[in-house]
């Protein structure tokens, strides 16, 4: 068993770890680096943000993709700024990276998240996480037709 698992079964826990978040999309300036803490963080040469973010886990619904809400704090960060310039048609995905705090470069477990719905409020901005749209999305993007094949047709 890891160090790091070891650590986090037992009743006290010196160390602890940090939840790091890396939100990219092709029309953002560059990714955004959040760590969920109240001090920046730095991991890998990387420098993340301190900025609270959480979760809330999906509800267990029939007939629907489970989906996940991600909730971030919006106050003087520029979150928004980034976020708004998303353009249609682009995939905005969170990389959620679990890491002890005395061994800042071992990334012990990554998760990928596939963002949509993004909504921006004054104090915080709020996503949600789900493969659905991924799911549903056609497997080929360009679809021969006589517009796009005229040759073939």
């Amino acid at each position: 068993m890891s160090d790091f698992r070891t650590r986090n079964q037992r009743v006290t826990n010196d160390v602890g770890h940090i939840e790091l978040l890396e939100v990219s999309n092709p029309s953002f300036s560059e990714s955004m680096y959040i760590c969920n803490d109240v001090q920046d963080f730095v991991s890998r040469g990387i420098s993340y943000i301190g900025l609270p973010f959480g979760f809330t886990l999906p509800d267990d619904v029939s007939g629907q993709a489970p989906r996940m809400r991600l909730a971030m704090d919006n106050v003087g960060r520029g979150v928004s700024d980034e976020l708004e310039r998303r353009q249609p048609g682009t995939t905005t995905m969170a990389k959620l990276i679990i890491v002890p705090r005395d061994q800042p470069d071992v990334h012990q477990h990554v998760y990928w998240l596939p963002m949509t719905s993004v909504s921006i409020s004054g104090a915080s901005a709020q996503a949600t996480c789900s493969v659905d749209e991924l799911m549903r999305r056609s497997a080929c993007l360009q679809i021969a037709n006589p517009h796009t094949l005229p040759g073939v047709f």
